[in-house]
């Protein structure tokens, strides 16, 4: 048997500190970013999904103005370990129409119906219970996946005095697992 050469025996201590070092690492990550909770969020997409059906409540003259969809993401506040966890699923509209709003509530409360969106509240004149200072809301939930709850809302939206309003449409779902909390 022969044994290794000194330029044999560099190498593997090289070797071998190179791979202590990459534990070290791994051990001090994983300490800082505790394993995700094994909820994932929205297991199999099914939150995303469901939301991306309120697509339909759109007015067919509708020009949107700002779309964004996203699934749970792991969240905390300001990164302390005690609020990590998964944020909601989302997907939200913000868009305008030239139909008046009695039609855009109407063609809205229709498409979702046939969507299978359940509907909780409406109104398009005051004094409803869900006429907001700037006009009306509807407001939907729909059961997906055994007993989750998802909710969708559309109501008017301004971003203040002397700009024009326009509509919102959102959705939401509260994740599985863990939910981020505490800011």
């Amino acid at each position: 048997m022969t044994l290794p050469s000194k330029k044999q025996l560099v190498w593997l201590a090289g070797s071998l500190a190179v791979a202590v070092a990459g534990v070290a690492a791994a051990a001090t990550l994983a300490a800082r970013y505790p394993v995700r909770d094994p909820g994932g969020g929205d297991p199999g997409g099914v939150r995303q999904r469901t939301l991306q059906s309120i697509s339909v409540a759109l007015p067919g003259d509708a020009k949107v103005q700002m779309h964004s969809a996203g699934g749970p993401i792991w969240d905390s506040c300001d990164g302390r370990p005690e609020t990590q966890g998964w944020g909601d699923v989302v997907n939200d509209y913000e868009f305008t129409s030239a139909s008046s709003a009695a039609t855009v509530v109407a063609g809205a409360e229709t498409k979702m119906k046939i969507a299978g969106w359940k509907l909780i509240s409406t109104s398009t004149k005051p004094p409803g219970p869900s006429v907001t200072p700037l006009g009306p809301s509807v407001v939907w939930t729909k059961t997906v996946s055994g007993d989750v709850v998802v909710q969708a809302s559309l109501g008017v939206g301004s971003r203040g005095p002397n700009t024009p309003s326009f509509w919102e449409l959102d959705a939401s779902a509260a994740p599985a697992g863990t939910r981020a909390s505490g800011c």
